[in-house]
């Protein structure tokens, strides 16, 4: 049965059977090996392992928390506007102007501070997702050892494939024995580091 693949794979394997890639590698290593191929779907286990869902909902109880913090601030700092704003009439130009300065000020510096937590939660998040990638890896190696495969490939990138060669769900179900969460580092913590 003929299964098609992508063209950037295609290459390659062509150029290895041909002889081309030979040399190169023959010079250091010898020749080159036979491919034995495997064909992961890396997204579909980030998405559905237990590790990757207990860091999505850990992700979600934060985004809430947060959202519910900058609701509260905006809330205050409007009410202080608007306090600020009723004073206009028994303010001075001068005193009004002040406080509306002290008023931005403020305002911006709670911005900032709300764009600085967002960005400790994306570098919380991506150290917790390398933690799971890391843990795949080591399992693909493994399986990969085991069943004597040296070329790995992400099916996303095939139109089609033997699913004999799919070995997603044997590495989704050892992550999941393996990984089962991932801690998110507080935004407290990343902000301070």
């Amino acid at each position: 049965m003929i299964k098609f693949f992508s063209l950037g794979a295609a290459f390659t394997l062509a150029l290895a059977a041909s002889g081309l890639l030979v040399s190169a590698y023959a010079e250091d290593k010898g020749p080159i090996p036979a491919p034995t191929i495997a064909l992961i779907n890396a997204q579909k286990i980030m998405k559905e392992s237990l590790a990757a869902q207990s860091l999505l909902e850990q992700v979600d109880k934060v985004h809430r928390k947060e959202r519910d913090k900058i609701a509260a601030l905006e809330d205050s700092l409007r009410d202080e506007r608007q306090k600020i704003d009723r004073q206009r009439t028994v303010l001075t130009t001068e005193k009004y102007q002040e406080k509306v300065r002290e008023w931005e000020n403020k305002s911006g510096e709670h911005i900032r501070e709300a764009e600085k937590r967002k960005r400790a939660l994306d570098i919380a998040l991506n150290r917790s997702l390398a933690k799971i990638k890391n843990a795949l890896y080591v399992i693909i190696q493994d399986i990969s050892e085991n069943r004597g495969i040296n070329l790995v490939f992400n099916k996303l990138q095939f139109f089609f494939g033997d699913p004999e060669m799919d070995i997603t769900e044997e590495a989704l179900v050892r992550l999941n024995k393996e990984l089962k969460t991932v801690e998110l580092p507080s935004i407290d913590e990343t902000v301070g580091k």
